[in-house]
This record gives structure tokens, C-alpha cells and sequence, in this order.
């Protein structure tokens, strides 16, 4: 079953107990924070163009479940370059490999797989 894919400081000051002359706060340089990995291990909700939906989980230890319907795949995951690889077991056809886009503001992306199909997926709190 091809189709289913799955595919996040504390500072502490010290106060002197003597008054000191106030100096000027140190300007904090901005600090970019790392993007949250987008397609990492999780629980997605994927809905294809079609309208159907799937539900994947995904491990940190690269294994992946998707069910649609009373149908269940599983198999192993593998990410290549910017790509997250999906190899279903029993299927000999290979992985399947699909390209995230950027996330929107509810945390969903549109993925596209080698073969051109597009999916949306969404984490599942």
C-alpha cells in the first residue's frame, strides 16, 4: 500500500545585596532557533488528493504503521537528503520517497512523493 506516507534557557540573575550603579543591560544577541523537523517521529493525520485519509505513526527508531480503512501497512522509514523514504513490508517495489514543504501556522505541510502525488499531512495531538 504505496499510498500511505507518513511522512519541537531558563537565565537566572543573581541580585547584589548592595545597590550598585545601574549599567546598562547587555543587548542579548538574537538567537534563531532550530525549525522542528518536519515529518519526525509522530502521529499524522494524511489526507490525499482524493479526500481519503490515513493515519501514520512514525518512531524515532525508523519504523512506521499507517492504516486507512481496516487496511494496515508497515515497514521502515529512511530520510535521504531532504526527503523522508517510506519501504513498505512485503512490497517489492521499494521506498517510496516523498519531499516536505513548509509547515503552515497549524503545523500541517503539503509533501510530494517522487511520483508526483501530493498529500497534506497534520500531527495528531
Amino acid at each position: 500500500m504505496k499510498k500511505l506516507i507518513l511522512i519541537v534557557g531558563t537565565v537566572s540573575l543573581a541580585a547584589c545585596s548592595q545597590a550598585a550603579p545601574e549599567a546598562e543591560a547587555p543587548v542579548e544577541a538574537a538567537v534563531e532557533e532550530p525549525a522542528a523537523e518536519v515529518g519526525g517521529p509522530g502521529t499524522y493525520e494524511v489526507t490525499y488528493e482524493d479526500g481519503s485519509v490515513a493515519t501514520m505513526t512514525t518512531t524515532a527508531e525508523g519504523i512506521f504503521s499507517a492504516t486507512q480503512g481496516d487496511l494496515t501497512t508497515t515497514g521502515t522509514t529512511v530520510r535521504m537528503d531532504k526527503k523522508v523514504c517510506f519501504d513498505a513490508e512485503g512490497d517489492e517495489e521499494g521506498p517510496m520517497c516523498w519531499t516536505p514543504g513548509e509547515p503552515a501556522e497549524d503545523g500541517s505541510w503539503v509533501s510530494t512523493s517522487d511520483a508526483g502525488e501530493s498529500v497534506t499531512v497534520k500531527p495528531v495531538a
